[in-house]
Order: C-alpha cells, then sequence, then structure tokens
C-alpha cells in the first residue's frame, strides 16, 4: 500500500516537530553529562512521568500484545501481568522508585557503589553489569526493529530493512542532539498524541456492531478472566506455533509466578532506572512511577481497540497474522485518519527508542569512556562520543533485527534469556544483606552458564519447565555463591540501609543502623513498602482488567473492577500518597 499525500502530510508534520524539540534542546543538553543524560536532574515529576507512559507503547510492544489478545483472550492479562511482568511499573509506584533516586547515582552500574563499597569486586561487577545492560539494549532495540519492519512494511515500498533504518534514523536526530531534555519533552509531546489517539479510537471501537464480543461469542472461554489449567481444545489449531506455549495456561502460570517475582524484587533493569535519576527528589520519583502506572492504562485502550477494528475488518477468526492487525487496520482507516495514527504509534515507537538509545550512550560514556578509554577529556567531548555511541547502537539493534520473523519470538529471547543471567541476584541485592559484590557477579557468570545449559542441552522442554529450571538453578547456585563469599563492610551496609531503608532480611544492619539512631526502631516503612506494592499490583491488574470488559461491552463486570479501582486508589491515598518521602529530602 503506498501512503496518501495527506496521510504523508501529517506524518511530515509531526516529524517536523518531533526533530525541532531535539534540535531546540542541543545547547542545553551539551553543557554537561548530567545535562545531557539526566537532564540536571530538574525534571518534574509529572513530566517524567508522562514521559515514561509513552516510553512503554511502542510499535512492536502493542502488536504483540494485540496478537496475544486475540489468540488467548481475557486471560492475557494474566500473561502481560505475571508471564511478562507488567507488574514492575507497581514495584516502582511502591517503593523503587524512591530507592533509585536516594542513590543520586548516574548509571545502574555506578549504583553498585552505594551498595557494596568501592572494592576491587564492585569495579569488577561494574563493568559486568554495564555489558549487561549493554547487550540487553541492543536486544531490546532489535526486538523494537522486528515490530517496525513488519509495520512498515504494509505502507512503504521499501525493503524490510530500509524502512526500518528510515524510521531508526529520524530518531537518532532528536534523542542524539537532544539528550534526555528532549527526550522528556518530545516524549510528553508524544504521550499527549498517543492519549488524545486512544480515546478517539477508543470512542469510535465501542460504536462498532461486532468487535471483539464477536470472539467471545465464538468461544464462551475466550472472555473468562478466571485462569484455566489448558485453554480451549482447538487452541492448538487455531494459533501459529509461536504461542503455542499459552496452551499449557496454568502451568505456564505457576511457573511465572516464581519467574515474576524474582522479576519484581530485581527493579528496573534498564532504562526506566535512569528515569527516576532526573527527577527532582526522592518523592517527585514516587509521584512519577504512579503517574507512570496510571497512565500505563492508555496502552489497554490502544490494543482492545485496535483489536475490536481487527475483528471488525478482519473477522473473528485466525486467518491471518493476528501480530499485524494494527498495521491492517490502519490500512482500512480513511486519509488523514490514516495518518494521523500513523503518527500516534510512529510517537509511540520513538518515545521507546530515545529513552533506550539515550540510557545505551549513557552507559558507553561513564562507565567504559569517562572511566576507563578516556578520561581527561572534557565533558563536552563525551557527550559528544555519545552521540557517536547512539548511532552505532541503533545500527546494531536494527541489524541484529532481521533474524527474527514473529515478534513473540524475540520477546522472549529478551524475558527468559537475558533477564535470567541477572534477575537472581538482582533481587538479592536490594533485600539480603549478606549478599556481596563477589556474590553478584559470580553468581551472574552462574546463571549465565544455567541459560546455556538450557539452551544446548534443554532446549526442547516445555517454556514453563523451562522457566521452572532456569530459576532453580539460578537461585540454588546464587544461594551457595554467597554462603562462600563475604558481605560488604559494615560500614557501608549501614550507610546503604540508613539512606535506602529497604524491606526484605536486613536484621543485623537494621539493628546497628537502629543503635546509632540512623533510623527510628522498629520501623515500619519496611512493612508498608510491601503492603503497597501488594496494593498497587491490585491496582495496576483492575485497570487492564475494567478496560478489557468494557470493550466486550460487559458493562456489569466493567463496573464492578471501575468500584475495585477507586476502592484501591481510596486505601493507596492513605497507606501509599499520606507516606510519601518529605518535599525537603534531596
Amino acid at each position: 500500500m503506498n501512503l496518501q499525500p495527506l496521510d504523508v502530510g501529517v506524518l511530515i508534520l509531526y516529524l517536523a516537530a518531533t526533530v525541532w524539540i531535539g534540535v531546540h534542546f542541543r545547547r542545553r543538553a551539551t553543557r554537561r553529562l548530567d545535562a545531557y543524560y539526566l537532564a540536571d536532574r530538574e525534571v518534574s515529576w509529572w513530566m517524567v512521568g508522562l514521559s515514561g507512559c509513552s516510553s512503554y507503547v511502542d510499535i512492536g510492544g502493542t502488536m504483540l500484545i494485540i496478537g496475544v489478545m486475540f489468540y488467548v483472550g481475557i486471560k492475557s492479562v494474566w500473561v502481560f501481568h505475571v508471564a511478562w511482568g507488567f507488574f514492575v511499573m507497581a514495584m516502582f509506584m511502591a517503593y523503587q522508585a524512591k530507592y533509585i533516586r536516594r542513590s543520586g547515582v548516574m548509571t545502574l552500574a555506578e549504583w553498585n557503589a552505594t551498595r557494596f563499597g568501592n572494592t576491587r569486586d564492585t569495579e569488577y561487577l561494574r563493568i559486568a553489569i554495564a555489558l549487561f545492560i549493554l547487550l540487553q539494549m541492543i536486544l531490546t532495540l532489535m526486538y523494537i526493529a522486528v515490530g517496525t519492519g513488519k509495520f512498515a512494511e504494509e505502507f512503504i515500498n521499501l525493503p524490510r530493512w530500509a524502512s526500518t533504518s528510515l524510521v531508526f534514523a529520524v530518531v537518532g536526530i532528536y534523542v542524539t542532539f537532544g539528550g534526555f531534555f528532549g527526550v522528556i519533552w518530545t516524549d510528553m509531546f508524544q504521550t499527549v498524541l498517543i492519549t488524545i489517539g486512544a480515546i478517539g479510537l477508543s470512542i469510535a471501537a465501542l460504536q462498532l456492531p461486532d468487535g471483539i464480543t464477536a470472539l467471545a461469542a465464538r468461544n464462551p472461554e475466550w472472555g473468562t478472566l478466571i485462569p484455566s489449567w489448558n485453554l480451549w481444545s482447538d487452541y492448538l489449531g487455531q494459533t501459529p506455533a509461536s504461542y503455542h506455549q499459552y496452551f499449557s495456561f496454568g502451568p505456564l502460570m505457576v511457573a511465572s509466578a516464581v519467574w515474576v517475582l524474582f522479576r519484581l524484587l530485581a527493579g528496573p533493569l534498564g532504562w526506566d532506572f535512569t528515569f527516576f535519576l532526573t527527577t527532582k527528589n526522592p518523592r517527585a520519583a514516587s509521584l512519577a512511577a504512579g503517574a507512570w502506572t496510571l497512565g500505563h492504562t492508555v496502552r489497554w485502550l490502544i490494543a482492545g481497540s485496535f483489536l475490536c477494528f481487527g475483528v471488525h475488518f478482519l473477522g473473528s477468526t485466525a486467518s491471518f497474522d493476528a501480530e499485524r492487525i494494527m498495521p491492517l487496520v490502519v490500512r482500512n482507516l480513511p486519509p488523514v485518519v490514516s495518518g494521523v495514527f500513523m503518527a500516534v504509534l510512529l510517537a509511540a515507537l520513538m518515545s521507546t527508542l530515545s529513552a533506550i538509545i539515550n540510557v545505551t550512550s549513557g552507559v558507553i560514556l561513564n562507565d567504559f569512556m569517562k572511566r576507563y578509554l578516556a578520561k581527561n577529556l572534557p565533558e563536552r567531548s563525551l557527550v559528544r562520543m555519545g552521540m557517536i555511541a547512539s548511532a552505532f547502537v541503533m545500527l546494531l539493534g536494527c541489524v541484529m533485527s532481521f533474524m527474527y520473523e514473529q515478534i513473540v519470538s524475540a520477546w522472549e529471547l529478551l524475558l527468559y534469556v537475558m533477564l535470567t543471567m541477572i534477575m537472581v541476584p538482582a533481587a538479592l541485592r536490594w533485600h539480603w544483606w549478606r549478599f556481596g559484590a563477589r556474590a553478584f557477579l559470580w553468581s551472574m557468570l552462574a546463571s549465565t552458564g544455567v541459560v546455556v545449559i538450557q539452551k544446548v542441552w534443554l532446549a526442547e522442554l516445555p517454556l514453563h519447565w523451562t522457566i521452572i529450571f532456569l530459576m532453580s538453578a539460578s537461585f540454588g547456585s546464587t544461594l551457595l555463591i554467597t554462603f562462600l563469599t563475604r558481605p560488604a563492610e559494615l560500614e557501608t551496609l549501614v550507610r546503604f540501609y540508613a539512606k535506602v531503608r529497604p524491606f526484605g532480611v536486613w536484621g543485623p544492619v537494621r539493628r546497628e543502623a537502629e543503635r546509632r539512631g540512623l533510623v527510628p526502631p522498629r520501623d515500619a516503612m519496611p512493612k508498608l513498602d510491601m503492603a503497597n506494592a501488594v496494593i498497587a499490583s491490585f491496582f495496576q491488574f483492575s485497570l487492564a482488567v475494567a478496560v478489557f470488559y468494557l470493550f466486550l461491552k460487559e458493562w456489569a463486570n466493567a463496573g464492578i473492577w471501575l468500584l475495585l479501582i477507586v476502592i484501591t486508589a481510596a486505601v493507596l491515598y492513605f497507606t501509599w500518597y499520606k507516606h510519601l518521602p518529605s518535599p525537603d529530602e534531596i
């Protein structure tokens, strides 16, 4: 399909506005590294919240979500939150955002010094984590490029590599020149555009005579939220092989419950870590995470409305690749409307890419160039080197994307290969005083070995058994390594605990901090953080379920879940908002 001239005009206007923002902030961003990568740590919480919302909404991810919703039904909400770890946003809101902001560092790898002290083991660990983050971001760019290519193929008469490269090049201009100032302001602009588009399309979808109600009418189990041990009998015959792992729904949820526990305790392991460092103080970081959690509802509106139009235009049978529903729907929209929604989806893609690229180049500069390879260069020169690093990372991710045809395959590589390498040790660093820098380093290597064993000798295991093997082997080896190595110095641990006040197994450290008067006796905040994590998770889950029932036009169920949202929000006001850190805390 060739784009209509009016659609092209809409896209040109959008891209021009986006690039102008990046260029406009170039001078302010290139003053020094804090300005370029963390926006001088002066960003208001609502700006970070809006920016985070759009950074979690990309074309490939949304196409994948629509595909899973089409094949699995409303039970897909369990897949997103348990098997994929979307509950992590509730953890940011409950406590992790303030933990991160209290560190005052610039990168995730640099954070280790605040937890483990400035030792040789910490320095080795910093390099290992920086390498992990770098590889993870490149693979994330690869996964996003797979979806971008599948989307662009429907509109541009260019090979997949050319269309993907074109989109990545436009993104690179504004993120490379604008740094995090450009990212924040452009993401705000894009969040407004995405929200307007999502609400407008949702209203139109609810006017359709069929929509996803046709899917529920054809198969009642499709519209049932309660988990079942297996999905319906003809599920395997209706779905491509890359989605067959969801047939064993009960075993997958049981295995994923273990996986997601460590995923949530590990905290942010990518660009989201940096978002909270840009805020003014820990209170602002928590508020930004709250706005982020609430604003993520826009993604469900986009996915649900496109799914409704997909069924309306294409039918309710699985005679097509459901990952392509979104571009196929856009093709069927009238001129100008089609261009507007292409701009909306491009905005979503660009927000995610910009955040990833900015953080990746920040890791290259702060954890490698500035520390080892270019110690004496002025910061303005380092920023320019970061621009070059951004371009290289984008090119590498784009090239690697051609190894995959299905988005879900690239996504599961990230979840069950990359994250497994660090997830267990990343969780223990926050919640167990005994876990030291050397234990972190060696347990990362051991977990990587576990992944290699699974891929080489156990590749035919079903997904749920794969998860159980990966998590049990990684946790067992990490425990053994921890008891064979030393913890950090008590002075370092006390300083960290007094500043962050995390929950978990911190008994000896907590008692010493109380003895010195650094934390109040019987400090209730760690337990309250745990409670808020559970409450915020239910709040986030309810938002997704309510939207799904809304598109199913099951008004009674939608009303019940909306009522639960209101009640949970009222509880969070007293348990979370009233106990946020003081505005005076820096």
